[in-house]
Order: structure tokens, then sequence, then C-alpha cells
């Protein structure tokens, strides 16, 4: 009797032990597409690594609250479940209706431009921004800005985030932009 029980647990092991098994190769082998693009996408940037430039103000200046400002990275993101960013042929045309002439400007700024995936709020977006492109203090007494939102362009929305620097320490630190029509108080464009 107690050697029939003693096969009986050892028995029982050796099945659990392979449904344990069987089970982790049945996990394993499956294949997660709905997230596979954005695990590809590397979202940070190391802000502190970037070489100090100074403001370039030829052929645009940019002002960020009446300070001339150089974009030193952007992210643009589409916001929605299944939405995509324009192709590279048309991403011109959003940029330059969100800011007239900001191609020219992001021409002589030189950012690291990354496209993130899909962003499923507006929120989640602006904290996973200030997150992954983390600058230094948060900008306070730095040469350091980060300023992210949605913009509107022809029936469509977007998200972006930009950091940036100035020539000297500043105040800006981390602007969240609560509505598009925000944008137009915040950035301002002035031609050289």
């Amino acid at each position: 009797m107690e050697l029939l029980n003693e096969t009986g647990i050892w028995i029982g092991a050796g099945v659990l032990l392979f449904c344990l098994l069987f089970v982790g190769w049945f996990l394993s082998g499956r294949k997660d597409t709905s997230d596979h693009s954005e695990r590809e996408v590397n979202l940070t940037i190391d802000i502190e690594q970037l070489p100090t430039l100074p403001v370039t103000t030829i052929p645009f200046r940019l002002e960020i609250y009446g300070s001339p400002v150089r974009i030193r990275a952007l992210v643009l993101a589409p916001i929605g479940r299944g939405q995509t960013l324009p192709s590279k042929e048309h991403l011109g045309n959003i940029l330059n209706h969100f800011i007239p002439n900001f191609t020219s400007i992001l021409d002589s700024h030189h950012p690291i431009f990354r496209r993130w995936p899909e962003q499923l709020s507006t929120s989640g977006f602006i904290q996973s921004f200030f997150n992954n492109l983390a600058i230094p203090n948060k900008g306070q007494g730095t040469i350091w800005c980060s300023i992210a939102g949605t913009i509107e362009v022809v029936g469509s929305s977007y998200l972006i985030g930009m950091v940036c620097s100035t020539d000297t320490p500043n105040s800006l630190s981390q602007i969240t932009v609560e509505r598009p029509g925000q944008w137009l108080d915040i950035l301002r464009v002035h031609q050289a």
C-alpha cells in the first residue's frame, strides 16, 4: 500500500511537470503581434549625451514663450488604435501646416527624428514622451526644455513632442499643450 502511494506521487509529479513544460512551450511558441511593432521602436533618446549647439536663427527663428530655441529632438505619433503616420512624402505638408515653414526650420536645426507607434491617448503620449526623452532637472535652470501635445491638420490629429535647447539656462521646463490651438500661444516663428 505504501509503495502504491509513493508511486502515485511520482506519477502525479511527472504528469504535473509534463503539463508545465507543455504550457511553457506552447506560450513561448505563440507570436504576439499586437505590440510587436511597439517593442521594436526605440522610444528613448539620452538628451544629456547630445552635444551643446547654438540656437540658429537663419532662415527662421523659433521661439517658445519668447525664448529663441533650437529643436534637438522631434517625435511624431498617430493617435488612436490602428492609426499610422502619413508617408514620408506627405509628412512635410503636415508639418508645414502645423507651423508654416516648419520643414525649413527642421532642415537648419537638424534634430533627431523618431516616429512612434500609435498612441491611445494624448495624456499617455505626453507622459511617455517626458519619461523617454527626459531633460536634466526637468529643464529648470538648464538650457533644455520640452513640449508635447496634439496637433490637428486637415481634419486629422497627431501627437508631437519636441526637445529644444536655448543658448543660456532658462525656466521653460516641460510644457504640456492642453489643446491644439494653444500651440499658437506658445510657439512663434520669425523670419531672419
